[in-house]
């Protein structure tokens, strides 16, 4: 599943999402260059207003589902899978009247070597910003408004490492997919299915990147192995 990403060229990846929905967004407040987002943390996130005008504004990574609001511990969702969550009561309403999106540079997951968990960072080719496909909650006058990212099978580049992956949506379905109307199953479908492998590409990092308390460029940094850069492509 995804449940870590980077946002390290946030105003590149937040005015692709723009440009795709012919629309300018003004971010407040902190801009920082995000290396390691993980669930819980409160991140731009694209959604329609009551208007039905699209809004840039920040959501927390975790979607708390109506009926655990209450709750004493309440669990935050940060993956829905596609092939369920338009029919899981957790999910269902999102995806039918609250889709959004979710802007980013790429997203990371670990393969396992001799024990050790070792990060991938995986990205489209030439450094191209996208938009995960996202599902978002209320969050009330109590706390903030709450997202979950969509997860699909995955294709050939991400499966030897992992058996999901986000849904990657590139500029030309961002709009198809915003939206706060049911959409059909072929629809449905369409924008839900993995990216081709071929506009992706993957690369090894520094495990500085498995905790969640680090931060910044060091996370990209690629292992060294006897003084030399190790970069590994699938």
């Amino acid at each position: 599943m995804c449940t870590r990403y980077t946002l390290h060229q946030r105003k590149a990846a937040v005015d692709t999402v723009a440009k795709a929905l012919g629309r300018a967004f003004r971010e407040q407040g902190e801009l920082a260059p995000d290396y390691n987002v993980a669930p819980t943390r409160e991140v731009p996130v694209v959604a329609l207003e009551s208007g039905g005008q699209a809004s840039l504004r920040g959501m927390l990574w975790g979607l708390l589902p109506f009926y655990e609001r209450r709750a004493a511990t309440a669990k935050l969702l940060p993956n829905a899978r596609s092939e369920t969550a338009a029919s899981s009561p957790a999910f269902r309403e999102a995806v039918a009247c609250r889709r959004c999106l979710v802007p980013a540079n790429g997203f990371y997951e670990w393969k396992s070597v001799q024990g050790r968990k070792v990060p991938m960072l995986f990205s489209l080719r030439g450094g191209e910003s996208f938009a995960f496909a996202g599902i978002w909650q209320p969050g009330g006058s109590d706390g903030l408004d709450t997202f979950a990212i969509l997860t699909t099978a995955p294709n050939t580049l991400v499966s030897p490492i992992h058996d999901r992956m986000p849904v990657i949506l590139r500029a030309e379905l961002m709009a198809r997919w915003l939206g706060a109307a049911p959409l059909g199953s072929e629809a449905y479908a369409v924008l839900t299915r993995a990216l081709v492998p071929d506009l992706m590409e993957v690369c090894e990092l520094s495990e500085f990147l498995n905790s969640t308390r680090n931060n910044g460029p060091q996370c990209h940094e690629k292992p060294k192995i006897g003084g030399a850069a190790q970069l590994d492509l699938f």
